[in-house]
């Protein structure tokens, strides 16, 4: 068996931050997985870990390419202020409020 595949998961164990609830009931349950109904991460700590990792990334990406005078960048660099607006961050926050 392969590492994607002895991480098999049901939804309800916990939603993967990029997606949240919505995506999970179809299967979408991992951003890092190429495959519905499976996971790669290993539990809802590293989840947050790789996805805070990957809004950085993004994040960083955005501004770069902003800089350098890409107009949808740009566009993207107003529209974002903080990496924990993209890929599901925030969501918390958001339905608390």
């Amino acid at each position: 068996m392969s590492a994607a595949g002895a991480h098999e998961a049901r939804a309800t164990e916990w939603y993967c931050e990029a997606y949240g609830p919505e995506p999970a009931e179809i299967g979408a349950l991992c951003f890092r997985s190429g495959e519905l109904g499976k996971r790669v991460c290993n539990d809802q700590d590293e989840c947050h870990r790789v996805m805070a990792a990957e809004r950085r990334r993004v994040f960083r990406r955005i501004s770069e390419r902003a800089a350098s005078g890409d107009q949808a960048m740009v566009f993207l660099e107003g529209e974002f202020s903080s990496p924990e607006q993209l890929l599901g961050g925030g969501q918390d926050q958001e339905a608390d409020g």
